[in-house]
């Protein structure tokens, strides 16, 4: 008896350090919003003089070459890709799970193109799916108020029938008040934090971290460590940052499921993205991966971001289908 009270206490222990760790990421989030007076302005203001002088000269540039239009034009061709994950170990029971991925959103009060364009992407959704999993960033730019895009989201997702809810994560676009009007909107935003899902008897788990990409703010172990040992463990993470790979494989995560490169938004033929803006190598950066035992997804994403254009990148919306083989087993 005696031992197993010492048990719970300990127990409760770890659950309070944990708990403790949450808050103080997002209490270092807070601050960096604070910082750099992330609420307030307008969302074409950018973070710093150097952004804005890339900005402009990358916008000239492609003006002077007459390119510019042409990547605008690139940019609201977004295409709905399926892509299909095998496991072998996974239970039965999980065969045919079927995921909606949409990554940056960058939703614009300026530039509506691809918001037009994912609408109709979307009602192409005929088939119901079991999840909606949403990789953050969720606006075009960084300043000001947040808040437009939920009435955009949902009009984008309503007629889509999901069998578990739509679940996110926050983006280095995206600001912290933003989280709870997520909530009011039926979409549960994890940060640094789990949720367990019963699929035809089998265990899910979601595990959504904060942004590490400048804000520095994600712990997998934190998104991971309530997830029942039989559990097919999914992170979603806004951006592919090798340390959040390297934690998410040691947490025995099945699928790495990210953002954030937009697939290097601006490409050459043949070289493929000139900058990736990620803290990993380029085969994290686009695309299906692997790592060991751990699968992964860096999707293209849906928005833009800076200058609003692509080439070489397309974008896009995911339906991902999990498959055990062989199914007997």
């Amino acid at each position: 008896m005696e031992e197993e009270k010492n048990t719970n206490i300990h127990q409760k222990e770890e659950i309070d350090e944990f708990e403790i760790k949450r808050r103080k990421l997002w209490e270092k989030r807070v601050q960096f919003e604070k910082k750099f007076h992330l609420y307030e302005g307008d969302e074409l203001k950018k973070i710093n003089l150097f952004e804005y002088l890339k900005t402009k000269t990358i916008t000239l540039i492609l003006r002077s070459v007459g390119l510019y239009n042409r990547g605008q034009l690139n940019a609201s061709k977004i295409s709905l890709r399926k892509v299909k994950f095998v496991f072998p170990d996974i239970p039965k029971e999980l065969h045919g799970l079927k995921i909606l991925f949409i990554a940056d959103l960058h939703l614009s009060q300026y530039y509506p193109s691809w918001f037009i364009s994912g609408m109709s992407v979307i009602q192409q959704i005929k088939t119901p799916v079991d999840l909606i999993l949403l990789g953050g960033d969720y606006r075009f730019g960084y300043f000001g108020s947040e808040d437009f895009v939920i009435p955009m989201i949902k009009e984008m997702l309503e007629k889509i029938e999901v069998k578990y809810g739509i679940y996110g994560v926050l983006g280095n676009h995206d600001i912290s008040s933003v989280k709870e009007k997520f909530q009011e909107a039926g979409i549960h935003i994890l940060v640094n934090e789990g949720v367990e899902i019963n699929h035809n008897r089998a265990k899910i788990w979601i595990g959504g971290v904060d942004a590490q990409h400048k804000i520095g703010c994600a712990d997998v172990s934190l998104a991971t460590v309530n997830a029942p040992g039989n559990a097919f463990k999914i992170i979603v993470s806004h951006s592919p940052e090798f340390e959040l790979i390297e934690e998410s494989l040691l947490w025995g995560v099945h699928l790495y499921l990210c953002g954030h490169t937009h697939g290097g938004q601006i490409g050459l033929p043949i070289i493929g993205p000139i900058h990736i803006n990620a803290k990993c190598k380029r085969k994290f950066a686009i695309g299906k991966w692997e790592y060991q035992d751990m699968q992964g997804y860096t999707t293209t994403g849906f928005g833009v971001t800076d200058v609003p254009v692509r080439f070489c990148a397309e974008p896009e919306i995911v339906i991902i289908e999990i498959l055990k083989i062989p199914f007997h087993i």
